[in-house]
C-alpha cells in the first residue's frame, strides 16, 4: 500500500513539473516571438538614436548587424541602435510608420544627411543606394557632435570647384553592379561631368516615369519596360541606344535537391512549384515564351507562382518556396557594398542558362530622356557605355556585352 501511494505521489509530483516546464518553455516562445522583431544596441540614455529597417529574416543582410555594431562601439555611451526585421509581421508595420518603402537607416528620425557637402539618403545596400559604410559613420558622427557639443568646426572650407554638370539617373538594382563601375570610369575621364542616380526595382522606376518624373538618362532592362512609356513620355527610337544583353537562368535551392537538368525537367511531377516573373515584365514574358517553344508551357502553367517583383524569386528559392525559378542571369551574382566584385549568390543551385533560341533577346537599354536639358553630356555617357571597358564591365557582372567596342569620347 505505501509502495502505491509513494508511486502515486512520485508521478503527480512529475506531472506537475512538466506542466510547470511545459508553460515556462511557453512563455519563452511567446517572449522570442514578440522580441524577435527587434534588436538592441548600446545604451538607450544615448542621445542619439540609430535605426536600422530591413528584412534580417529574409538572409543576406548580416551586413546591417555588423554596421550597427561597429558604429555603436565607435560612439560608447552616445549611440543607440536599433534593427528592426521588416520581414516579420511587427517590423512591416514599424516600415510602414515610417512610410518606407526599402530598407533604410534613420539618425535622430532623419532619412536623410549630409556628408562632405553632398546630401544621402542611406536606403537599400551600400551598392544599390550609392553609398559606403564610411558615410555613414561620418553621417552619425556629425549627429553625435551636433548633439552632444563636444567638438566646433575649425572653420569654414571654401569650395572652389569648377562649375559641373550634374546628370540625373534612373537605374534598375538589377544593372546596379555595372553601372557603378562605369559610372567612375566615365566620372574620371569627363571630371566637369558628375552622376546621381536612383537606384530601385525598374517596375519602380517606370511608374515614377509614368508619373512624369525626368532624370537625365533612363536605364532599363528589356523591351516591355518601355513600350508603354515611350508614346506617355515621346520617347523616340533615336532616344534610345541597346547597351548589352541579358540572360535567362533555371536556379534550385543549394544542391539540387529535385535533380533537374534542364528547364524541361520543370514538367517532371516531382516538381510542384516555379517561381516566375509576371507576364507584363520581359523576365516574365521570355519565361513563358521559352516554356511555350519547348512544349512544356501547360504542363507548368498550373505549378507556377508569380513573384509582384522579379528581385523576390531568387529569395524564394534561398528559402526553398518554390522548387525552382527562372531569374535573369545577372541577378545570381551580387555585391553588398561599393567596390566588392559580384559574387555567386549563396544558398542557391545554377542548372542552366536558358539557351538564348528560346526567347527573344533582353536588352539593356539607356535613354537619354527628350525632357533632359542636359542631353549632350547624358549621350556621352551612353555612348561611354559601349566603349570597350565599360563593355567589359558588363561582361564582369554577367551581361553579354555587344560588339564591336566604341572608343571612349574624349573629356573636356
Amino acid at each position: 500500500m505505501h509502495r502505491v501511494l509513494a508511486k502515486a505521489s512520485v508521478t503527480s509530483t512529475c506531472a506537475i513539473i512538466a506542466a510547470v516546464f511545459t508553460m515556462v518553455l511557453l512563455c519563452i516562445r511567446i517572449a522570442t516571438s514578440e522580441q524577435k522583431w527587434m534588436m538592441e544596441f548600446g545604451d538607450p540614455k544615448a542621445k542619439v538614436k540609430l535605426e536600422a529597417l530591413y528584412p534580417i529574416g529574409w538572409g543576406g543582410h548580416e551586413w546591417v548587424v555588423e554596421y550597427v555594431r561597429e558604429i555603436v562601439n565607435s560612439f560608447p555611451g552616445r549611440v543607440y541602435a536599433l534593427i528592426i526585421d521588416w520581414s516579420t509581421e511587427r517590423g512591416v508595420k514599424e516600415l510602414e510608420k515610417r512610410k518606407l518603402t526599402c530598407g533604410a537607416f534613420i539618425i535622430n528620425g532623419k532619412r536623410v544627411a549630409k556628408v562632405d557637402g553632398k546630401r544621402i539618403e542611406f536606403v537599400r545596400s551600400p551598392l544599390i543606394g550609392g553609398w559606403t559604410k564610411e558615410q555613414l559613420k561620418k553621417a552619425v558622427a556629425a549627429e553625435v557632435q551636433a548633439v552632444y557639443g563636444k567638438e566646433t568646426e575649425k572653420g569654414k572650407v571654401k569650395e572652389a570647384q569648377a562649375k559641373q554638370i550634374v546628370l540625373k539617373a534612373f537605374v534598375p538594382c538589377g544593372v546596379a553592379g555595372p553601372y557603378v563601375d562605369i559610372k567612375r570610369m566615365f566620372e574620371k575621364h569627363n571630371p566637369n561631368i558628375k552622376l546621381e542616380e536612383k537606384i530601385e526595382n525598374v517596375l519602380v522606376l517606370a511608374k515614377r516615369l509614368e508619373a512624369g518624373e525626368s532624370p537625365d538618362i533612363y536605364i532599363t532592362l528589356g523591351k516591355l519596360e518601355i513600350e508603354k512609356l515611350m508614346k506617355k513620355r515621346g520617347i523616340k527610337q533615336d532616344d534610345i541606344t541597346a547597351v548589352a544583353r541579358a540572360r535567362i537562368s533555371l536556379i534550385v535551392p543549394e544542391g539540387n535537391p529535385k535533380k533537374l537538368k534542364t528547364i524541361g525537367d520543370l514538367a517532371l511531377k516531382d516538381i510542384r512549384s516555379i517561381g516566375v516573373a509576371r507576364a507584363e515584365t520581359s523576365l516574365g514574358y521570355c519565361t513563358q515564351q521559352a516554356l511555350e517553344r519547348l512544349g512544356v508551357w501547360e504542363k507548368v502553367k498550373g505549378k507556377v507562382a508569380y513573384a509582384k517583383f522579379p528581385v523576390e524569386l531568387k529569395s524564394w528559392v534561398q528559402k526553398r518556396r518554390v522548387d525552382a525559378a527562372i531569374v535573369y542571369h545577372p541577378c545570381l551574382y551580387e555585391a553588398h557594398e561599393i567596390g566588392q566584385r559580384p559574387k555567386f549568390a549563396e544558398k542557391v543551385t545554377l542548372v542552366s542558362v536558358i539557351p538564348a533560341m528560346l526567347h527573344d533577346e533582353i536588352p539593356v537599354f539607356a535613354i537619354v530622356m527628350p525632357t533632359s536639358a542636359k542631353a549632350e553630356a547624358a549621350k556621352k555617357f551612353v555612348q561611354f557605355m559601349l566603349t570597350e571597358a565599360a563593355q567589359k564591365a558588363f561582361d564582369e557582372w554577367k551581361f553579354e556585352p555587344l560588339k564591336p567596342f566604341a572608343q571612349p569620347p574624349k573629356g573636356k
